[in-house]
Parts: structure tokens; C-alpha cells; sequence
């Protein structure tokens, strides 16, 4: 086996450097098209997720994806301390801790709900 040349080098590198470019020119353009749809969160554009869990704030979202058992959840805006409640994997009822949510006058922002 002899080894390849210079040229031959030169011109699979090539020929591999402009596949990886055309690879990532259609990852990058397919995921402008789904910003510009306004599909950023795939999992949640295709229904795979209850409309509960997408109304949660992030803390409790990421308590129930992690498994927490118990938790204390603080809400701060700023250096302001909003508010905290008690987590309870056992006792959690999401559509009751949306509607508590909604109707808290704490943060009238309310920037985590989809409504």
C-alpha cells in the first residue's frame, strides 16, 4: 500500500471541508426556519407535552424533571424576595399551582406563563 499524495491529500480535504460546510449550512438554516415559525421548543410545538406542564414556572419544572422530593421555591425579582412556596412531589397538583399562578397579584409580569 502505497501512501496517497500531496494533491490527493489536499483534494479530500477539500472535497470533505465543503460536505461539512454544506452540513452545517442546512442545520443552521433549518433551525433560522424554526425561529422564524416560531417553533423553538419542538417538544412543545408538537404536543408532546401537557398544557399544565407548560404553564408551570421554571422552578417547579425543573424540580419535577429532576425528581425532587421536597422543595422550597423562592420567587425574586431583583434583589426582592416575592415570595416562596413549598414543593411536595407527593402532594403537587400543576393545574392548582397554575391557577394560584394566575391569579397571584405578586408578579404582574408573569413572563414564565404562556397564556
Amino acid at each position: 500500500m502505497t501512501p496517497i499524495t500531496v494533491e490527493e491529500a489536499e483534494a479530500k480535504k477539500a472535497f470533505l471541508a465543503k460536505g461539512y460546510f454544506f452540513i452545517s449550512l442546512v442545520a443552521f438554516t433549518s433551525v433560522l426556519y424554526q425561529v422564524k415559525k416560531g417553533r423553538l421548543d419542538w417538544v412543545a410545538s408538537e404536543g408532546l407535552v401537557p398544557d399544565d406542564e407548560l404553564k408551570l414556572s421554571p422552578a417547579f419544572q425543573y424540580a419535577r424533571m429532576l425528581g425532587v422530593d421536597k422543595a422550597t421555591v423562592i420567587r425574586m425579582k431583583g434583589v426582592n424576595v416575592l415570595g416562596s412556596k413549598d414543593y411536595d412531589k407527593e402532594s403537587f397538583d400543576p393545574t392548582q399551582h397554575v391557577l394560584e399562578e394566575e391569579n397571584a397579584p405578586l408578579d404582574p409580569e408573569r413572563k414564565f406563563l404562556q397564556l
